[in-house]
């Protein structure tokens, strides 16, 4: 097995992690993947291709370390999938700037630490595949969606403009956008609210009223989703990015039109500030 490829998987613990790192040991991949509860992980899947680690993708000192084991116990790094995040729900007015520094800390800065640091190898072999789970949210957003949107936003576009860096390496990256994927996402363990709701905002308690109504009832389905990654990490030429999904396709489809529309609508203003 020591010519398979290793795949690094952030926050694999559960969810969409969690069937990522099934779907890549399926696919004969040795699998490295990370946690703050490596032994839940054991206790879930028992395989030799499987290297659980304890890492926290805000401490940067310690994604190094981890990066420095997975190399030294199974070899480069071929794939990285950067799926670690949560989500922040609630009006822009309501929500700490504290939570919102944490949240940005996990699901942007997160991101970018465990990029930076497989980066350097990937690039001496000038070989690799970095996945970063965005969202369709990082495009279309609404009431209670704007820090999570903001987030995701941020590694959407950071991760198309990794893209252009490294394609003439030989390397690539892409954003995936799923839309709702059946999974805990939406509990309490996963998702944050602000401690206090402001009576205006009322389309704001609806959005939030009508996410607990779809928790559990999303139409993604997980393994799929993971078989999916397996499939665009073996691509010679992904996108750079990807939305999964059926709401996802028919959300971004929509936003694209309305902008465009706009774009047109307000033409001669936009024209109007060239000298």
């Amino acid at each position: 097995m020591s010519d398979s490829p290793v795949w690094l998987v952030t926050g694999a613990s559960k969810g969409i992690g969690l069937e990522v790192v099934k779907a890549a040991l399926a696919s004969g991949a040795r699998v490295a993947a990370t946690t703050r509860n490596p032994e839940k992980l054991t206790a879930e899947l028992d395989d030799p291709n499987l290297l659980p680690l304890p890492m926290r993708v805000t401490d940067e000192v310690d994604v190094r370390r981890a990066v420095a084991r997975v190399e030294q116990e199974l070899g480069p790094i071929d794939v990285l999938v950067n799926n670690a995040g949560y989500s922040l729900l609630g009006a822009v007015e309501e929500v700490a700037l504290d939570d919102v520094r944490a949240n940005f800390d996990v699901n942007v800065f997160g991101v970018l630490a465990v990029t930076q640091a497989v980066l350097p190898g990937m690039r001496a072999r000038r070989s690799g595949r970095i996945l970063n789970l965005a969202s369709i949210s990082a495009s279309v957003t609404g009431p209670a969606q704007g820090i999570y949107s903001a987030t995701k936003a941020a590694v959407l576009l950071l991760t198309e403009a990794l893209d252009a860096e490294i394609a003439p390496l030989g390397l690539h990256a892409v954003a995936i956008c799923p839309g709702g994927v059946r999974t805990d996402f939406l509990d309490a363990s996963s998702s944050r609210r602000p401690a206090t709701a402001i009576d205006d905002y009322a389309a704001v308690a609806g959005t939030l009223s009508a996410l607990d109504r779809l928790n559990h009832n999303q139409g993604g389905d997980p393994a799929l989703l993971a078989q999916t990654l397996v499939e665009v990490a073996a691509m010679p030429d992904p996108p750079t990015r990807l939305y999964l999904g059926k709401d996802a396709l028919h959300a971004i489809l929509r936003a694209t039109e309305a902008e465009h529309a706009d774009a047109e609508r307000y033409a001669e203003l936009s024209r109007s500030i060239s000298h």
